[in-house]
């Protein structure tokens, strides 16, 4: 088995796990300031990493609850639930997110939404799809498009210049939403439920594999790396420079 159908098998399993996991009371602890974690993410990545290592024990694993392990050119990135709040609160729209990156580029993305049973999965220069239908970016105008915009939950002190970006942006979409998930956020607009995704202050294990997919869909993404922490605009095709304009104000 390749790596890539690997992944889609194991997205799965882990999937299973997670909507046997809702089912039951979680222990959750605190890592930062709005920032939590269950015992189910850990489960999870224990599950992702361990299957790792079993069939590929020579690449290296960036995870978010344990780290990285291992030094190699062939890299795994996964996020066991990305939307934990989300999963603590039974909203559905949690994901797991595994990628893979070979000799610093991405290769592939499979993200994986439990609750809807929804799988999302592309390939560099293979394209984008969901369930096993290929799917593309939005085409619709923008004002009568969706924008997913997150607030800055995790940096409060940022909110009131968010605000004002988000007072702008209006001047452009339609309306907006906050999912929970950056993973899913790209996904859907990979499939073209919404034509905008903006979030600031993420890390790179939630928004690699989705960033293969959103891609492979047409989409055009706009990184910016600063320490630790990664910054994302993603829109549909030809909607970048109005949408950069108005963040910056």
């Amino acid at each position: 088995m390749d790596r890539f159908d690997f992944a889609l098998s194991l997205s799965e399993k882990v999937s299973a796990f997670l909507r046997e996991e809702c089912k039951k009371k979680h222990e959750i602890t605190s890592k930062n300031e709005n920032d939590y974690v269950t015992d189910s993410d850990k489960k999870a990545e224990m599950i992702i990493r361990s299957e790792i290592e079993k069939e590929y024990p020579d690449d290296e694993i960036i995870g978010e609850e344990y780290g990285v392990s291992g030094q190699s050119d062939s890299v795994w990135i996964i996020d066991p639930i990305d939307g934990t709040v989300d999963f603590m609160n039974s909203f559905p729209l949690f994901s797991v997110s595994i990628a893979y990156k070979e000799k610093g580029e991405l290769i592939f993305g499979v993200v994986s939404i439990p609750m809807q049973k929804e799988v999302f999965y592309a390939k560099r220069g293979s394209g984008s799809y969901l369930n096993g239908k290929k799917i593309v970016s939005s085409t619709i105008k923008a004002d009568k498009a969706l924008a997913i915009m997150v607030p800055p939950h995790r940096h409060h002190e940022h909110l009131d210049s968010y605000i004002k970006e988000m007072r702008r942006l209006y001047e452009v979409y339609s309306d907006m939403r906050s999912l929970g998930s950056a993973a899913v956020s790209l996904c859907y607009l990979a499939s073209g439920r919404v034509s905008c995704y903006y979030e600031k202050f993420l890390k790179i294990y939630d928004v690699a594999a989705g960033i293969v997919i959103a891609g492979e869909a047409g989409c055009e993404i706009s990184l910016e790396e600063e320490n630790d922490n990664v910054n994302i605009i993603a829109t549909a095709k030809g909607l970048m420079k109005i949408t950069k304009e108005k963040i910056d104000g």
